[in-house]
């Protein structure tokens, strides 16, 4: 192929072992053989998972991991030489998985932990953000033991790294299960449990979208009962398509840490002091340091 980064793949014939009227199998078409070909990206993006993915006040579909999926169509154009579309596919935690494993996507970046059982089906990208589960809890409530969350209904989605690290944490805590992260939200305003469950930065953004965002708090304040890494999910088996996608998650983070000024100000907007949903600044450059130092750095003169 006439870009660097493709390989022919020759397949050796058999001839007098195979019978003559059995073909050989065709090479599969890779992932950016097919976005070359169609000019199109198919991307999974969340509706409803503020700052990674959402509707905004101007019906625009918005959030930090699409930003991402920006930075990912950017280098694809330059490496491609041709405009490249980004066509985005409602994901959220029923379909997450299935849009990647039925080829609907080619990438998906949403609010999704890293997890060794997962990996068995789908591919992983560098991750591009860290948090953990916590609680939001009614302002001022006193939980300073497992004993103290027993007695009480904790609402979670079922089949997410939260209701896990619950289960495993204590058998005994009352789990109730949630549609989603608006139904969690809703019901706690209601009454119905008495706290809910979830990643961190996502309960920071539905805490400030409370009809009382100062009647509720987040606890542990500073501190995370788990720490998970986010990353894009990808098609199993295409290597050439994930060293892509890393390299392009890379060059944002290290941006980030070098104070680039196309990727600080995309952080800024998202996770900054005055951002959409403030996030410590230490969490992140500590966590995405660790990724850094870990491969090869990117020259500065790429930036």
């Amino acid at each position: 192929m006439k870009h660097y980064f493709y390989k022919i793949l020759g397949i050796s014939i058999l001839g007098s072992i195979l019978p003559l009227c059995l073909q050989l199998p065709t090479q599969a078409e890779t992932t950016i053989e097919r976005i070359e070909r169609t000019g199109v990206m198919r991307a999974g993006a969340w509706q409803d998972a503020k700052p990674f993915g959402y509707i905004n006040e101007n019906d625009e579909w918005v959030g930090y991991g699409i930003d991402m999926l920006t930075v990912i169509q950017s280098q694809l154009e330059k490496a491609l030489k041709q405009s490249i579309k980004l066509e985005l596919v409602e994901a959220n935690t029923e379909n997450r998985f299935d849009l990647i494993m039925n080829n609907q996507v080619d990438i998906s970046c949403g609010p999704t932990s890293f997890t060794w059982n997962r990996e068995k089906y789908i591919d992983f990208s560098l991750s591009y953000f860290v948090t953990g589960t916590q609680f939001l809890v009614p302002k001022g409530k006193k939980l300073d033991s497992l004993e103290d969350l027993r007695g009480l209904g904790i609402g979670v989605e079922a089949n997410t790294t939260n209701e896990a690290i619950l289960k495993a944490w204590d058998s005994q805590l009352n789990l109730i299960p949630v549609a989603n992260r608006s139904d969690g939200i809703a019901q706690l305003q209601a009454g119905k449990i008495d706290i809910y469950a979830s990643d961190g930065i996502l309960l920071e953004a539905l805490k400030a979208t409370a009809n009382k965002p100062n009647a509720w708090e987040i606890i542990p304040k500073d501190d995370l009962i788990n720490r998970e890494s986010y990353a894009c999910l990808l098609p199993e088996n295409d290597s050439q398509w994930r060293d892509f996608v890393n390299y392009s998650i890379l060059r944002a983070i290290q941006g980030y840490l070098i104070d680039d000024p196309e990727f600080k100000q995309m952080y800024d907007q998202w996770f900054g002091e005055a951002g959409v949903v403030p996030y410590s600044p230490e969490v992140l450059t500590e966590h995405f340091r660790g990724i850094v130092d870990s491969v090869e750095r990117i020259p500065t003169t790429a930036f």
